[in-house]
């Protein structure tokens, strides 16, 4: 009978020690999962951040474009809107009201954390530039760019505008 109790407190002995080894092992399963599951979400806030920025940058894009095609359609003439715009081959920026043009970058406060700056530039479709009275096609590019890590990003547009009144 003392045999039997012996082995039967062995056996118990053993199975603590089980116990705790089950108990580690489920500890380090744990970590791994947690770990992975925090760098996933950190890699979804960044790429959600990113595809935020690109479409804020791609609506700021697309406003400068209509600002400058309105500008042009309100212009007295086509060789007016062509002077107002010639100089504008470095980099200008169009009121947010559409009535008129500065002849720099504008930084917005867009709703990010981040600021986004906007320009346009108005060449010939060949890069030259703009001539009154000699081009009757203007092509307009704008960049919206801004800065997330230390890393410059940007969207760039660009579209012709022509002599659409004397043809």
């Amino acid at each position: 009978m003392m045999s039997i109790r012996k082995k039967e407190k062995r056996k118990e002995r053993n199975q603590d020690g089980i116990a705790l080894v089950e108990v580690i092992a489920s500890i380090g399963i744990a970590v791994v999962v947690i770990t992975s599951l925090v760098s996933l979400s950190i890699s979804t806030l960044r790429t959600s951040l990113k595809s935020k920025l690109l479409l804020e940058g791609s609506k700021i894009a697309n406003r400068e474009l209509e600002l400058v095609r309105a500008y042009r359609d309100n212009s007295i003439s086509w060789e007016q809107f062509i002077s107002d715009i010639r100089l504008c081959d470095t980099g200008c920026s169009m009121f947010t009201d559409g009535s008129g043009i500065t002849p720099q970058a504008t930084v917005e406060n867009a709703d990010t954390t981040e600021a986004l700056a906007r320009s346009f530039t108005a060449t010939t479709p060949e890069g030259f530039q703009l001539t009154p009275g000699v081009d009757n096609i203007a092509r307009i590019s704008v960049s919206v760019t801004w800065t997330v890590g230390g890393e410059i990003k940007g969207t760039y547009l660009y579209t012709d505008l022509t002599n659409w009144r004397s043809e």
